[in-house]
């Protein structure tokens, strides 16, 4: 009785030794899934800010663009009031030869 009692315990204790080695494997595993799951949170933090940081310089660029882009037209429309103003300026050709005429008829007086 004793001895089968003891056979009983020794079986037990052989059962209870492969669940505990059991439970340290799936324990580490757990563990070492826990970090990845830390390492993974922390890479897609970063992932994160380094898209917030793209969009904010994306956005600076836009802006950066249109402005450009306004003082392009800017100067464009103060170049087209300027050729309109030269072109208002320029004499016609009848109001050069008349120029001329009033200038011969000028010096003909002062000779």
């Amino acid at each position: 009785m004793i001895v089968n009692a003891c056979a009983a315990v020794a079986d037990e204790l052989g059962v209870s030794r492969k669940l505990i080695d059991a439970l340290e494997r799936e324990n580490r595993a757990l563990n070492e899934r826990l970090e990845t799951a830390r390492q993974t949170e922390t890479l897609l933090r970063e992932l994160s800010e380094t898209r917030r940081s793209e969009n904010e310089a994306l956005r600076a660029a836009v802006t950066a663009k249109n402005e450009t882009i306004a003082a392009k037209d800017a100067a464009l429309a103060k170049q087209d009031e300027l050729v309109v103003e030269l072109k208002r300026r320029k004499s016609s050709p009848w109001k050069r030869i008349g120029d001329i005429l009033i200038g011969v008829a000028i010096s003909a007086v002062l000779k």
